[in-house]
């Protein structure tokens, strides 16, 4: 229902989790222009008269802003749309991750138990499984830092409580998505089937590889410093200049009175709001791991390859 839609969208413009993070900004620029209207309206006019003496008045043209207003748009759309890239290109490989882990166990349990079926073939498929999932939370401790060492430790616990090597072995490795790798390579390796079946089931490990580099690359290389700051900083000139810019449009006609700009302070921190709203979603969007639900991914990977791999065994 768009009506709906409006009155949702309305009532939660200044309660979303973006304004919470603006209000220094937005208080900033409401401050700056509760200034130019006192200044304006009182000091420059009331005491021009008790003093006799002419007080400048906090008035820029508009011409200025009107002129770099495409500019500085052109400059949010760019970082805006070079973030949503980042954001969907991770989320783009971390869909692949999810998808050709679940290939692997898949194949591997079907490939294994149309050959032979024993328990051994069982137990190197659900510990197949166990390592393709592994592979994936490994991947996401590494790119959410220290924050996630103690879940990562307590996850391995419960996943591999029978191979204390193992939980060593990962929670010492220097680089632990590739230790996960190579521990899911072995893991394939160790399944009972036809080497040409072996190197089918490879190829989605190869995917997955590939778009960990993929995860690496977005991690590792940031938006451009320079491009930040300076958007950044045209934005934040532009704002605080755009008051005095602003101040004759809400000037009444006719009305002589004090304060008589007033609504100048609410629309110029409404302004603040969506301008420096866009800049905030394009930081968070910039740093797409902060915000991708990788948790959630990694336990679909796991309940999915033990289905999967229980599934088969079953059906054995």
């Amino acid at each position: 229902n768009t009506e709906n839609d409006i009155v949702s969208n309305l009532k939660g413009v200044f309660f979303s989790g973006v304004v919470r993070q603006l209000k220094e900004e937005i208080l900033l620029v409401s401050v700056i222009a509760v200034t130019v209207v006192l200044w304006n309206d009182f000091f420059a006019t009331s005491l021009h008269d008790s003093l006799a003496v002419p007080l400048p008045q906090l008035i820029l043209p508009s011409l200025p802003f009107t002129l770099s207003s495409p500019a500085l748009g052109l400059l949010l759309v760019f970082r805006t749309n070079a973030s949503y890239a980042r954001w969907l290109e991770a989320r783009n490989a971390w869909a692949k991750i999810l998808s050709q882990s679940r290939n692997m166990v898949r194949m591997a349990a079907t490939f294994t138990f149309a050959e032979k079926k024993d328990p051994e073939s069982q137990e190197s498929i659900e510990y197949l499984a166990c390592t393709v999932w592994l592979l994936s939370r490994s991947l996401m401790n590494d790119l959410s830092g220290t924050e996630d060492e103690e879940s990562y430790r307590k996850e391995l616990n419960e996943v591999f409580s029978n191979n204390d090597a193992l939980i060593v072995n990962m929670c010492n490795s220097s680089d632990r998505t590739m230790s996960a790798l190579a521990c899911c390579s072995q893991a394939l390796n160790s399944i009972p089937i036809d080497e040409k079946l072996r190197v089918e089931i490879d190829k989605s490990l190869v995917l997955i590889g590939d778009c960990i580099g993929v995860c690496e690359k977005i991690f590792s290389s940031p938006v451009p410093l320079v491009y930040t700051r300076h958007t950044g900083r045209f934005l934040s000139v532009w704002m605080v200049l755009l008051p005095s810019a602003l101040y004759k449009s809400f000037l009444v006609p006719g009305n002589d009175s004090l304060f008589s700009s007033t609504m100048l302070v609410p629309a110029v921190a409404l302004v603040a709001l969506f301008l420096f709203g866009i800049e905030e979603l394009a930081i968070q969007l910039e740093e797409p791991f902060s915000v991708l639900p990788m948790q959630n991914f990694c336990d679909t990977i796991r309940e999915s390859a033990s289905v999967l791999a229980c599934w088969s065994i079953d059906d054995a």
